[in-house]
């Protein structure tokens, strides 16, 4: 069995740092916990577009004065890729941004109110060398889902699981929202779940995602993670009982 996992999340962290000159506060949420970090000290996965918000501090508003919407953000570094959101995009207010590097270094980004610098930050960014999997567990008859790790995760038949890609490297977790394919070994041992949002004489109104498994067979389940653009693989065992 397998499919694509997205950011299964139900705890969020935020990384903030304001910028080198000290007029906007850029920030990242991430799906999981990342201790005392703030956003310029931390490393961020390569090949996966993040999204970062961008708010003035007082000082910068002084600056920007009342048109923070005609801010927008870039990057001179041929190896990342800026996309400034726009007026159309959202809030009136300083526009976030996505950035996207394709190799592991610093890359600064640049935040400018016509042809004037504003703001800027570095961002580090690394290529993931793991790939851990957080699971969520609910055990057959329960109502909610409870975390589970350790090196076997021990459940019984009909139990469903909903599964959190964390990347890290050097055995650290580091920042990015990425997309994982899920394998099951043996593939008979679990069924794909379905999320149903509406039943009615026309049909039924299902999804896939988040995406979450039964295991539908006792024995030695392994789960694997694979970060589908770095291509790393960490895999979860369960002992499955009946």
């Amino acid at each position: 069995m397998l499919f694509l996992l997205s950011l299964f999340a139900c705890k969020n962290d935020i990384l903030l740092s304001s910028g080198e000159l000290g007029n906007i506060n850029y920030t990242i949420v991430t799906g999981y916990k990342i201790d005392g970090l703030s956003l310029n000290e931390a490393k961020l996965a390569v090949g996966y577009p993040q999204t970062i918000e961008a708010t003035l501090t007082l000082r910068g508003w002084k600056v920007v004065g009342d048109q923070p919407f005609l801010v927008y953000h870039s990057s001179a570094d041929e190896s990342m890729s800026v996309d400034s959101e726009s007026l159309l995009d959202g809030d009136i207010g300083v526009p976030g941004f996505s950035v996207q590097a394709d190799t592991a270094g610093s890359f600064m980004v640049e935040s400018y109110l016509q042809d004037e610098l504003v703001d800027q930050i570095t961002l580090n960014f690394v290529v993931p060398d793991a790939v851990s999997v957080l699971s969520w567990i609910r055990e057959p008859g329960a109502e909610e889902f409870t975390a589970a790790e350790g090196d076997t995760i021990n459940v019984q038949v009909g139990s469903q699981a909903a599964f959190i890609p964390i990347p890290e490297f050097e055995g650290e977790r580091i920042v990015g929202t990425v997309e994982a394919d899920i394998s099951i070994e043996p593939p008979e041992a679990a069924v794909l779940g379905y999320n149903i949002d509406e039943v009615s004489e026309g049909g039924v109104e299902a999804s896939s995602n988040p995406a979450s498994i039964y295991f539908v067979q006792a024995g030695e389940v392994k789960v694997c993670a694979t970060d589908t653009v770095n291509a790393v693989t960490t895999c979860q065992d369960f002992a499955v009982s009946e």
